[in-house]
């Protein structure tokens, strides 16, 4: 019994990856279906190629960038750079608003577009590789020595296409069904774009060019690293400077300034992925890095809260220190004020008092109560003058007291005389 469940088991299992491996090969693009959709677009400029390989990431923010620009046709360069400012599409979305045409198409055909952008996410690598089997493809059928416009760099068994002008823009028309000669997968043949006016190609002359477009805004700030077969972006807002009158290929793609581009899903704005690894690849890597921020910041909340914890104490003790150091302070500086206003107010009743015993007594005192000792040897003691004052005061009572009994006596004498002259 328990090796018939075995069994069964190994066998479910099997049949489990079976048909996972089915469904991705089902979902995966193969070469034919990649050599397909991008037959019409493989032989552009690097520059305008990686920026439609990154916008057909984000095909809503295509379609609103096309609308935008069919409202605001009437505009002129200067114009549209300044409102697009105000809108947080892709930087590359931002890029294709100067080519109409090219713009026009991919909102036009949107399950091309987002066939394009599935097939980016998927394997980038792989889609490079594709890029480079068309152009040698194209080569081998003379075509790229007739393009006029452009400089075709051969390095490292890849092949490069840049613009001859460096601050204009010229995009090809070509016949997809006959600039890369015999196709070899018939079941598959390629995407062929009728032209919107008359645009007349031949063998001889298999490319139609239309006007160039001046660059008048950040637009080099992309290329390819053919030789790790992959998009490589810098900062958009240092290109205007350093990058805008160069060529972005050798500048960008070796320089070590640029890194390797990395899909947003936020630009996606819900557009469903085409498969369930892709999604988990982007959507799974917001979700960890969500995580690992969340870790971050509830670190960043703990160590937060143990500096604010620290900073509280060491601000209670400060606080403590400087309340007793003012509390002192005050203390003394209250203490001295109490101190001066009594003595001011002692000195002001000791001179009042001092001024009216002044101007009551008949003797002038003088306001200092210390006498140096050469007027204390001329002023005789008052201690020891007191009795000998006492005895000439009995003295001078008694002389007066004789005065007046010798003048009561010679009045009598006298009552007594005229008394007897009467008689």
């Amino acid at each position: 019994m328990k090796n018939i469940i075995f069994y069964l088991s190994l066998l479910f299992s099997t049949l489990v990856s079976f048909t996972t491996i089915a469904e991705q090969q089902v979902q995966t693009f193969s070469d034919a279906q990649l050599a397909q959709m991008l037959a019409p677009i493989a032989l552009y400029p690097d520059s305008l190629l990686t920026h439609i390989l990154i916008a057909s990431t984000y095909p809503i923010e295509i379609i609103e960038a096309h609308r935008w620009l069919k409202k605001n046709d009437k505009l002129n360069t200067e114009q549209k750079k300044l409102l697009l400012e105000d809108f947080d599409w892709d930087a590359s979305v931002k890029a294709l608003i100067p080519f109409e045409r090219v713009l026009g198409r991919l909102s036009e055909d949107l399950s091309w577009t987002q066939a394009l952008g599935d097939a980016f996410l998927q394997d980038e690598s792989r889609l490079l590789l594709s890029i480079q089997a068309l152009r040698k493809q194209a080569q081998l059928a003379g075509s790229l020595n007739k393009m006029d416009n452009m400089d075709i760099d051969y390095q490292d068994n890849n092949i490069s296409i840049v613009s001859r002008e460096k601050e204009i823009v010229y995009v090809p028309y070509y016949d997809s069904r006959m600039v890369y000669g015999s196709w070899f997968w018939s079941a598959y043949p390629p995407v062929y774009w009728h032209p919107h006016h008359s645009a007349y190609v031949s063998h001889h002359r298999p490319f139609y060019w239309y006007s160039g477009v001046h660059i008048t805004f950040n637009y080099f700030f992309s290329a390819f690293h053919w030789h790790n077969h992959h998009v490589v972006v810098v900062n958009p807002h240092r290109t205007h400077h350093r990058y805008y009158h160069q060529r972005p290929r050798r500048l960008i793609a070796n320089g070590g300034y640029a890194k390797r581009w990395s899909h947003q899903p936020s630009h996606r704005k819900g557009v469903a992925y085409r498969t369930k690894r892709t999604s988990e690849k982007y959507y799974g890597q917001r979700a960890s890095i969500h995580s690992t921020h969340k870790q971050l910041n509830a670190s960043h909340h703990k160590v937060k809260q143990r500096l604010y914890a620290s900073n509280y104490s060491q601000h209670q003790v400060n606080h403590k220190a400087v309340y007793k150091v003012n509390y002192k302070a005050t203390h003394k500086a209250n203490h001295q004020v109490k101190h001066n206003n009594l003595k001011s107010r002692q000195v002001s009743k000791h001179s009042a008092l001092h001024q009216k015993a002044r101007g009551t007594s008949v003797r002038q005192h003088k306001p200092s109560g210390h006498i140096n000792e050469r007027t204390r040897k001329q002023q005789p003691n008052k201690r020891i003058a007191a009795p000998a004052r006492k005895n000439q005061h009995q003295v001078v009572k008694a002389s007066s007291h004789k005065a007046s009994s010798h003048q009561g006596a010679s009045t009598r004498r006298h009552h007594s005389n005229i008394t007897k002259e009467r008689k």
